[in-house]
């Protein structure tokens, strides 16, 4: 006697797996199906057997699920983990230098990588069909990470008592949605503080009436640490019923005796699921930039370097998911103990050590008013940082 899933059964757990990634509850395997016990009362029903062949079934189905899901989320890991150093830069400065004493700037940025990203797209469109038994799999292995800072910074003009053309800057970022919006389904807290030190190796030159100033080359660097903790969870899955609809039906055929024979149940899945990011990171930049304004208010800038990174960054994902219906069993046949099945994920990796970056920006500069908008291209792994930074200079 053998209990079974059909193939459709085993592809709509996939889908509800994947539309649960995109949902960005992402989990994986090791993924555990408990099988139920059934009780019998019909004559020549073998209830050892039909409990041996139930277990047998929800085995095969685990180990088809764990074949399609990934082993571990490193690269997952890694890719928040490289987001964290591209966000490292709120509230730049860079091609403002120049100023008498001191600027005060503040900027909201947000940093993203997204390797891959045509192959993710495609399968997006496809929608379900789209989705091959590796794809999750694949997904989850794409080092894909998303982080952003909203980050105040202090520069110093040192010229007066320290050095000549040497700027200082001083940076502090701390962010919670606790304070904005409390949730019990998702949470984000960032927090950073760092130090630049930039020196104008070449000194600003105005043309023509000052209506084209050359603002030089600047040579800067420094060290930033960063921390940022995110929780995510679903609502209980009977909760949001009305978008994954049947997707919670999971069908189950038990090839039973005569003249019953084959007899389809339908188990309803209910539970939880939950993801948790930690990242730390260190940060040292390497860069040159330079700038020129135009028509004494437009500001464009240009550059080049690299962030040297060091730090951690850990994935835990967990949850428990059980059947909450009683499946509507032939007379005779009851279900002593229902499936369940719980998940227990972790992951950890750590930045890349070199992030080659080319960086530009546009802005206005009014008097002692900075309004700018950098951009930022890393080439490890297609990453990105976009900012908007408003700042006096004085």
């Amino acid at each position: 006697m053998r209990i079974f899933f059909s193939g459709f059964a085993s592809k709509r757990l996939l889908v509800f797996l994947f539309l649960l990634f995109l949902a960005g509850m992402v989990f994986a395997g090791p993924f555990t199906i408990t099988s139920p016990t059934f009780k019998s009362d019909i004559p020549g029903v073998d209830i050892g057997i039909l409990n041996s062949a139930a277990e047998n079934a929800f085995n095969s189905l685990q180990n088809t699920i764990n074949g399609s899901l990934p082993d571990n989320f490193s690269n997952f890991a890694r890719g928040f983990a490289n987001a964290s150093v591209f966000s490292s830069d709120g509230a730049s400065q860079r091609g403002y230098e120049g100023y008498n004493s001191f600027s005060f700037t503040t900027g909201l940025t947000l940093a993203f990588q997204v390797p891959q990203l045509t192959k993710i797209m495609n399968v997006m469109n496809n929608g379900g069909e789209g989705i091959e038994p590796d794809f999750i799999k694949n997904i989850v292995n794409i080092p894909f990470g998303i982080d952003g800072k909203l980050t105040a910074q202090l520069g110093i003009n040192t010229s007066k008592f320290l050095l000549k053309d040497f700027y200082l800057g001083f940076k502090f970022s701390m962010f919670n949605t606790g304070w904005a919006i409390p949730s019990d389904f998702f949470y984000f807290e960032t927090m950073s503080v760092g130090i630049n030190a930039s020196y104008q190796l070449i000194s600003q030159k105005r043309l023509l009436a000052d209506l084209l100033v050359w603002r030089g080359l600047n040579l800067e660097t420094g060290f930033t640490w960063q921390k940022t903790t995110s929780r995510l969870s679903t609502p209980a899955l009977s909760e949001i019923d009305d978008v994954i609809g049947e997707l919670r039906n999971i069908p189950v055929t038990i090839p039973l005796p005569a003249p019953i024979g084959d007899y389809d149940i339908n188990m309803q899945i209910d539970g939880s699921l939950h993801l948790n990011f930690d990242t730390y990171t260190y940060i040292i930049p390497i860069e040159a930039m330079t700038s020129l304004r135009v028509l004494g208010f437009l500001n464009v800038a240009l550059g080049a370097g690299c962030d040297i990174a060091f730090g951690l960054s850990s994935i835990k994902a967990y949850g428990s998911l059980f059947v909450s219906n009683n499946p509507d069993l032939p007379v005779g046949i009851t279900m002593d103990k229902k499936p369940s099945l719980t998940l227990d994920l972790p992951g950890t990796s750590s930045p890349a050590f070199f992030n080659p970056k080319v960086m530009g920006a546009m802005g206005f500069n009014f008097g002692p008013v900075i309004i700018d908008i950098p951009v930022t291209y890393y080439f490890v792994d297609n990453g990105y940082s976009l900012g908007i930074t408003l700042g006096l200079t004085f």
